[in-house]
């Protein structure tokens, strides 16, 4: 019969947990993100702007998860550095 008592605690608190929001990461957290810049933005009228229209597709599709389009963002950065001269 412990058993069965047991079973019953555990289902009961993945039903608990499935309900609480679980934050994971400051990024994760809704009220934490912040927009990314309009078109108009200073990013975007560099001369990488090809570089961040992928930026802006992807955190588009991706729901506006960075970690999700690491490589547009690795390659915007590359663009922007070697338009800046910035070596490293």
């Amino acid at each position: 019969m412990g058993s069965s008592t047991s079973k019953q605690q555990t289902e009961e608190e993945a039903k608990e947990m499935e309900d609480e929001e679980v934050v994971v990461c400051v990024d994760c957290d809704k009220k934490t993100q912040k927009d990314l810049p309009s078109d108009n933005s200073s990013a975007a009228s560099t001369d990488c702007k090809e570089q961040y229209a992928r930026v802006v597709t992807c955190m588009d599709k991706q729901y506006k998860r960075v970690a999700q389009c690491k490589d547009e963002w690795r390659d915007f950065k590359l663009c922007h550095e070697a338009k800046n001269g910035i070596v490293k």
